[in-house]
């Protein structure tokens, strides 16, 4: 069969993720064409590219699919017209910015009847994947409650949720939606076939807000006292030079180019001077048919970026932290699982789009509805949390 072909809409960390599938399996996915209005494109890139996703939309390209992985608030717009294009769809989580944003792509997906893939990359993940086989076999009962952390790192959530894209409510959508529909979609593989029916969510910004500013610090780290800085955790420079974990953010990782930024860009300001409004933690509380309770902690105030869920069920217990899983049935020997992983998101970003190429070739119309449907879910979650924390009410659905 010949390889799917897709343009790829942003170009940006998401982006080159997607589209470094087309180098390690040239037989499934060729890349059709490049957007972006800022990025630098492969100087060796032998596809058209573009500064704009409408104009290369509009220009007629010979392909099968849209890879969109542009910032959160163009993503209605620009699945909406690729679906009517008659292109095939994968879409960067979230689906969109509001719950009617998600409903007007769910009816143009079962209108077209064409695929939109969202970019769950977790539930394609090797690990999360023998997680789902060991709760789904039933080794601990029946499910009675779930703890489920989602710990983003001090540096992460301040690099994308207090200088970076996310920061703003009002430009996209809030920390929850934008980082925890994955956890919401994960909830949902694992309570198949059980509904929420109520949720509580409680929230806010809490540290980085101009008031806890300390003193004698300047609105950008590089003018910033050196007695200040060196008492920040937060500094620029400790999160982006002197360490190399978040450089994956940038196109170019070098000490030069990291220096420039932090020096120039909105990644070298103050935390406490930035303007933003998303919230730093947040709990939800969620409760299934049958009493099935669920508890999502969000947190961005942790040493590590990591992902901690603790199953407890009729028979027994699991334990899970993305390196091992542990079960610990109430009769016979406790065993541990350490699932093999590669690669960024544990695999699940090449695995995602090996299940993307699959399903363009092979599935119906019927098929592509129901995959749209399932990730609706963990958005209309995400939304009744988010209007529960805003509200100060428990929603009950």
């Amino acid at each position: 069969m010949k390889p799917v072909r897709a343009i790829i809409l942003g170009y940006g960390i998401r982006g080159r993720a997607y589209s470094a599938y087309a180098k390690t399996h040239p037989d499934e996915f060729e890349i059709a064409g490049l957007a972006d209005p800022v990025a630098e494109f492969p100087a060796n890139a032998k596809c058209p590219t573009w500064k704009s996703w409408e104009a290369a939309l509009d220009a007629g390209v010979d392909a099968d699919a849209v890879v969109i992985s542009l910032p959160d608030r163009l993503h209605h717009k620009s699945c909406l017209k690729a679906l009517e294009k008659g292109y095939h769809v994968l879409l960067e989580k979230p689906i969109g910015c509001t719950w009617q944003e998600c409903v007007d792509i769910a009816e143009a997906q079962k209108r077209t009847k064409r695929l939109v893939l969202t970019g769950y990359v977790l539930r394609y993940a090797p690990f999360y994947k023998k997680l789902r086989e060991v709760i789904a076999s039933g080794a601990i009962g029946e499910l009675t409650s779930v703890h489920h952390l989602a710990a983003i790192s001090y540096g992460k959530a301040a690099h994308a949720y207090c200088r970076g894209n996310w920061s703003v409510e009002a430009k996209g959508t809030g920390m929850l939606v934008n980082k925890c529909t994955h956890d919401f979609d994960l909830i949902e593989w694992w309570t198949k076939g059980k509904r929420c029916k109520k949720i509580s969510s409680f929230g806010s910004l809490m540290h980085w807000r101009p008031e806890n500013k300390p003193a004698g610090a300047a609105e950008r780290c590089q003018d910033c006292p050196e007695q200040v800085r060196e008492n920040c955790p937060f500094d620029a420079y400790k999160i982006y030079y002197d360490r190399t974990d978040l450089r994956y953010h940038f196109a170019d990782e070098s000490d030069e180019a990291i220096l420039n930024m932090i020096e120039k860009s909105p990644y070298g300001r103050c935390v406490y001077a930035c303007g933003n409004d998303s919230v730093d933690h947040q709990t939800v509380l969620m409760e299934y048919d049958g009493g099935l309770t669920i508890i999502l902690e969000m947190e961005s105030y942790s040493q590590q970026r990591t992902r901690i869920t603790h199953f407890y069920g009729t028979r027994g217990e699991v334990i899970a932290d993305e390196h091992k899983i542990e079960i610990l049935p109430f009769l016979g020997d406790s065993t541990t699982i350490i699932p093999q992983q590669h690669g960024h998101h544990g695999g699940g970003d090449r695995e995602i789009m090996t299940e993307f190429v699959k399903l363009v070739r092979t599935a119906s119309p019927e098929r592509y509805s129901a995959v749209l449907d399932a990730a609706l879910e963990s958005h209309r979650i995400a939304f009744l949390a988010e209007e529960s924390r805003k509200t100060a009410r428990t929603i009950c659905d």
